[in-house]
C-alpha cells in the first residue's frame, strides 16, 4: 500500500526535475499556485508541473485554460495526487483536454538495492564532464527519447554544471549507446533521461548504466530515488527493484486543431 511519505517523495522528485530544467537558459520558471516551465524560444521543455489552487477554483481553472489558449502557459499539465482541485482532470477533460494516465511513477529505497554485475567486458560507463561527452549524451537523447532537437547543448551544460546533477554515458566498444541523469536534493534523488539507441535496446546496457548511478547515489548517502516511467521501460525498472506507486496523469490539448475543427463544424452547420 502506498504511504503519504512515498507520495511526497515522488512529488518532490517531480518538483526537483522541473525546477532544474527551469534553470536552463531560455526557460521561464514560475513557482506559484500554478507552477510551470515555459520555453522562451521554442528550444526547451514546457509543462505546468504543479497546480495547487486553494480558492476560487472555477475562476482560477478557467483563467489557467484561457492563458493556455493564449500561449502564455504551457499546453500540458501534470496532475498528481496532491493536485488541487482534486477533480482537475475531469474538469479539463470536459474542456477538450486529452487525458493520458498510462505511465507510472516509481520509487526505490536505495538501502534495499542489490548491486548488479555488469555482463559486458567491452561496455564502459563514464561520468559526463566535458563538452564532447555532453554532445554525445545529448545526441542519444535527441534520437532515442525526444525525437527532435528540443534542447541545446548550451542549455544542457547549465544543468551539468549544477552541484546536484550527475550525467552518465554508456559506451559499447567506444560508441555512445545509452544515457541517464540523476538529480539530488537532501537524501532523495530523481532519475531522468534514460535513453538507449534503438539497435542497442533489450541488451542490458541501460540497466547497467542505471545500476552504476544507483550505486553512486547509495555511496553518497542518498536514501530514495523516484522516476516517471514510460510504459515500455517499466519492466526494466522493476527488475532493478523499483515499485510502481501511482499513474501520473498528463492533460494536454492542441488548441489550433480544436479551433480548426470548431470552425469547420460551424461552417458545416
Amino acid at each position: 500500500m502506498l504511504s503519504q511519505n512515498e507520495v511526497d517523495i515522488i512529488v518532490k522528485g517531480i518538483y526537483l526535475s522541473w525546477t532544474t530544467w527551469g534553470k536552463m537558459r531560455g526557460e521561464k520558471l514560475v513557482l506559484d499556485d500554478i507552477s510551470y516551465v515555459k520555453s522562451k524560444n521554442d528550444k526547451g521543455f514546457e509543462r505546468i508541473f504543479s497546480v495547487s489552487i486553494e480558492n476560487n477554483h472555477e475562476f482560477r481553472v478557467q483563467q489557467m485554460i484561457s492563458f493556455i489558449k493564449a500561449g502564455i502557459l504551457p499546453d500540458s499539465i501534470l496532475i498528481m495526487p496532491n493536485t488541487k482541485p482534486e477533480n482537475l482532470a475531469e474538469i479539463l477533460s470536459s474542456k477538450g483536454f486529452i487525458i493520458n494516465n498510462n505511465d507510472p511513477c516509481m520509487l526505490l529505497y536505495l538501502d534495499n538495492y542489490e548491486a548488479k554485475e555488469t555482463e559486458y567486458t567491452d561496455f564502459e560507463i563514464i561520468r559526463v564532464t566535458e563538452k564532447k561527452q555532453l554532445e554525445d549524451w545529448l545526441n542519444i537523447i535527441n534520437i532515442a527519447l525526444l525525437g527532435c532537437e528540443l534542447i541545446t547543448c548550451e542549455q544542457l551544460n547549465d544543468v551539468m554544471e549544477a552541484d546536484n546533477t550527475n550525467f552518465y554515458l554508456g559506451l559499447l566498444k567506444g560508441k555512445p549507446v545509452t544515457t541517464c541523469l540523476t538529480i539530488t536534493e537532501g537524501d532523495t534523488s530523481v532519475l531522468e533521461m534514460v535513453a538507449t539507441l534503438k539497435e542497442y535496446r533489450c541488451k542490458g546496457f541501460a540497466s547497467a548504466l542505471i545500476n552504476k548511478a544507483l550505486i553512486d547515489l547509495h555511496n553518497n548517502g542518498i536514501k530514495t530515488i523516484s522516476l516517471r516511467a514510460e510504459a515500455d521501460g517499466v519492466n526494466v525498472y522493476k527488475k532493478l527493484g523499483f515499485k510502481e506507486c501511482f499513474k501520473r496523469i498528463v492533460a494536454s490539448c492542441d488548441w489550433k486543431n480544436i479551433y480548426k475543427k470548431s470552425c469547420s463544424c460551424y461552417i458545416e452547420n
